[in-house]
């Protein structure tokens, strides 16, 4: 009997489950005071992507003058000109350009953005699931979809307008593709279109994200060494070169025009080293060290005087900065989703999917399982995980690991947990009972090291009172009393340093 109706059908019910838990999520974040959050919370990164937005769509693509965020912290160091200054001028975008000219597309239709957000997350999923397919079959392409459809942080992400979801979305299809790309003949047409396809998706890739150019050199390397390997066809790495090139020709042309370092895309480099590795710095919480000014003013914001600088800010110098970044990687094995823009343990409250979804540290020990199976038996299909991984580990360590930086490494480790788990299938298939248990018991170790030892942060401080104040004042704003008391007692219960908190905010709260 042919399996495909049966596949398809499958498929489509896979699709519409998925599709109607991301509606669930929209729903209940737009009936809260998340819906207002963006434009509310005037520091955070959500709001500066608004306002960078409406930049681009008052001046143009070409956005001569584009929105430089200068937050609270940021006022305490240094005025706006110095911060100018440091950046190396007004021209330059404050981070990789290409959300904010998607959202930008969008402005007055925002809940339109955040339904195309979801739509990528939900594809995001499918490239998972896809890759996974690739590397170990299609039991374990349907597991590692269902665990990144189920996986709470993709849904907690997919809501804010942050640039994230479409950072991971673009790097989830080109590891799809450069697996599809090296396991095809590349004498055949096919692999010369993958070529192409990744190739532009490694340049949209770096318009999105800053880690991009630590990563398309690791790429374009291993295919020049593919290329020589079989029997020097460098057709395919030219092509991926050419289609990095076409995509990223935009911001050249760009930054040729205004006037700005041709290359540039961000400016953000020196406050983000320093805050992740100075003196002072937290391995796993947004803190400002006290020399940041001080480094800054020393080194006039460029690039190497501030790794330099930040170096000499610890008394024991290379130790102390190694301690740190030690401490930075226990922080990744962490169950405590560590806030930036947005609160796990807020959006919890209100959105029953990231609720009930799956955990970071749920799949953490069955990903890890899976990679070590990987390099165990030197499977060379997860080669790409071996070449990107590493890639976005190291710019983890550059800043700080708060929990939406880290789930990038979600996009690997979700396809090799999939791995361990249809190895796992596997071994009962074939009645191997003792290494299925010694297996299983290497796995519940890990869950419990990660809940044990491993967790850092006291879980009785896992929350934070920001989100909840900023809300209360949405609702005080709105007229909502029952709301805005609902956050105040939660403020009342849960943040007793604040109290006492008015039964009405008036001017008091921020």
């Amino acid at each position: 009997m042919d399996g495909k109706p049966l596949v398809g059908s499958l498929t489509v019910v896979a699709g519409v489950v998925v599709a109607l838990l991301y509606a669930t999520n929209l729903v209940y974040c737009q009936r809260s005071a998340l819906q207002l959050l963006d434009a509310a919370a005037l520091s955070s990164d959500m709001h500066a992507n608004l306002v960078w937005a409406k930049s681009i769509e008052e001046q143009g693509w070409l956005n001569p003058r584009p929105y430089h965020p200068w937050a609270d912290w940021m006022q305490n160091i240094a005025p706006y000109s110095q911060w100018v200054s440091w950046w190396g001028g007004e021209k330059i975008f404050q981070q990789s350009p290409l959300y904010a000219y998607l959202l930008s597309l969008f402005m007055h239709r925002y809940f339109a953005m955040r339904v195309l957000q979801a739509l990528m997350s939900i594809a995001m999923c499918v490239f998972i699931g896809l890759f996974a397919a690739r590397i170990a079959g299609r039991t374990a392409g349907w597991i590692a979809f269902w665990l990144a459809a189920l996986y709470a942080p993709f849904y907690l992400y997919s809501w804010p307008f942050l640039r994230d979801g479409l950072s991971w979305f673009l790097t989830a299809a080109m590891v799809w593709v450069l697996t599809e790309l090296t396991q095809e003949d590349w004498k055949e047409p096919r692999a010369r279109h993958l070529a192409w396809l990744a190739g532009l998706l490694l340049g949209f890739g770096f318009l999105s994200k800053e880690t991009y150019l630590l990563l398309i050199p690791a790429v374009w390397m291993v295919l020049c060494f593919l290329s020589w390997k079989l029997e020097r066809q460098w057709g395919i790495a030219l092509r991926v070169a050419a289609g990095t090139f076409l995509a990223i020709f935009p911001l050249l042309l760009r930054n040729v025009v205004v006037g700005a370092p041709i290359l540039s895309s961000s400016n953000r480099f020196a406050e983000s080293f320093i805050l992740g590795n100075s003196e002072g710095a937290s391995p796993y919480l947004l803190i400002i060290p006290e020399r940041t000014g001080e480094i800054l003013r020393e080194t006039h914001g460029h690039a190497l005087p501030v790794v330099r600088a930040t170096l000499k800010s610890h008394p024991d110098g290379l130790l102390g900065l190694t301690r740190l970044q030690i401490r930075k990687l226990l922080s990744l094995f962490d169950p405590y989703e560590s806030p930036d823009n947005l609160s796990f343990y807020f959006v919890e409250r209100i959105s029953p999917v990231v609720r009930f979804g799956l955990r970071y540290w749920m799949l953490l020990p069955p990903g890890l399982a899976g990679l070590c199976l990987g390099l165990w038996r030197r499977d060379r299909r997860l080669l790409w995980i071996w070449v990107t991984l590493p890639v976005f580990v190291l710019s983890l360590l550059m800043g700080i690991p708060v929990s939406r930086y880290r789930q990038v490494l979600m996009l690997f480790l979700i396809p090799c947990a999939a791995y361990f788990l249809a190895f796992l299938a596997d071994l009962l298939r074939q009645k191997r009972l003792r290494s299925f248990g010694y297996s299983l018991l290497a796995l519940v170790g890990g869950w419990i090291a990660v809940l044990g030892p491993l967790a850092r942060q006291p879980r009785g401080q896992y929350e934070r009172v920001s989100e909840y104040l900023v809300c209360a004042q949405i609702y005080h704003q709105l007229g909502d009393r029952v709301r805005e008391q609902e956050m105040l007692e939660v403020v009342r219960q849960k943040f007793p340093e604040f109290a006492p908190v008015q039964r009405s905010l008036g001017e008091q709260l921020p």
